[in-house]
């Protein structure tokens, strides 16, 4: 029996020179703590008093917090390992630094709000709970206010770089089709009119193109007849070279042999039909305007009845008909008043015979 009592006191003390010589491969449990259950290792039990128990611990929990402290039992930081502790700002929450390090901290004194930064340059709101923006006002690259701006849309602004509200309000739609939707003839005419990028009305484009064929759609296009003023006109065009020179009314014919437009004369079968008007003035191998069919106002005719022929005068129309045998006698149209002529000529040509 007192054998035994020898080799357990043999073992106990082998047992208790280990734990003095690994240090922290053991744990020391402060004798008058104030918390619950606080330790610290062999080598530091001399510092483990009571009236430091608790201040390491808060020390510890707020090193922790600010990335300062490791926590794996090095603590206090060794000088080499552990965070970093950041710069702590506070002010009036509009008036953050713009580029804070990383992990600054900034204290909002006129709202709730705590920022910390985890990328150069950029805050993120860590309290109360919602991280990163919760309204698009938020963002960094839109709006910062809605004010006075309902029913505008949003567009990417000229840099291009953030978006922007355009000023422009499209609030009706219509459905095309099954889900197709575009914006109606109002929203087109309300977006022209505040940014003036477009023509409103057709007339605003002087030489407008097609991209392709007009399409009717049983509709109809409409030429003005109430033509106000001398030397105005409304009907189809057509852009040819004419051969000699031409002036605002003159009424033209095909010319084979030149392969240009010149002036009628219906003394002779060769210059007639005439199926042109010009409505510039050009010279021998300049393009001219012309009109093909339609109504044209010239102050200088003076008609007495409603069929318009062809004239004996060079490039005229009369309402007088030829009457002398070997002259040409050619309807180009219909007159509406002394002045303004419906010009649609035709084709056929008769000569006056004896």
């Amino acid at each position: 029996m007192f054998k035994k009592r020898i080799l357990l006191g043999i073992i106990l003390s082998i047992i208790l020179l280990a734990f003095s010589i690994s240090g922290f491969t053991a744990y020391y449990k402060y004798t008058q703590e104030s918390g619950t259950n606080f330790y610290v290792g062999i080598d530091d039990k001399a510092d483990a008093l009571e009236d430091t128990n608790e201040l390491r611990q808060i020390i510890d929990d707020l090193g922790n917090l600010l990335g300062h402290s490791k926590r794996d039992d090095l603590y206090p930081k060794n000088g080499i390992y552990g965070g970093y502790l950041g710069r702590l700002n506070y002010g009036l929450d509009d008036s953050k630094p713009a580029a804070p390090a990383v992990n600054d901290v900034y204290l909002a004194t006129d709202t709730t709000k705590v920022y910390r930064c985890f990328m150069f340059g950029n805050w993120l709101e860590i309290y109360p709970g919602a991280a990163g923006a919760t309204t698009f006002l938020e963002l960094t690259d839109t709006p910062a206010s809605y004010a006075g701006k309902a029913g505008e849309i949003l567009r990417v602004n000229a840099t291009p770089d953030a978006v922007e509200f355009s000023g422009v309000g499209i609030e009706t739609i219509l459905t095309v089709g099954s889900d197709a939707k575009v914006p109606t003839s109002k929203a087109i005419n309300d977006f022209c009119e505040t940014t003036k990028d477009y023509m409103q009305v057709l007339m605003d484009d002087t030489v407008p193109y097609l991209g392709g064929h007009l399409r009717l759609n049983e509709k109809c296009i409409y030429i003005n007849a109430d033509l106000t003023s001398d030397h105005t006109f409304s009907g189809l065009l057509d852009y040819q070279v004419v051969g000699e020179s031409v002036v605002f009314g003159d009424l033209l014919y095909f010319d084979w042999a030149t392969k240009r437009w010149k002036k009628t004369d219906a003394d002779y079968a060769g210059m007639v039909p005439g199926l042109r008007i010009a409505i510039d003035t050009a010279s021998d191998g300049q393009v001219c305007n012309m009109l093909a069919m339609g109504y044209i106002r010239v102050d200088d005719w003076d008609f007495t009845g409603a069929m318009i022929y062809a004239s004996t005068a060079t490039g005229g129309v009369t309402s007088t008909a030829p009457s002398v045998a070997g002259q040409q006698l050619q309807r180009v149209g219909v007159a509406k008043s002394a002045d303004i002529l419906f010009f649609d000529p035709s084709i056929d040509v008769g000569e006056i015979k004896p």
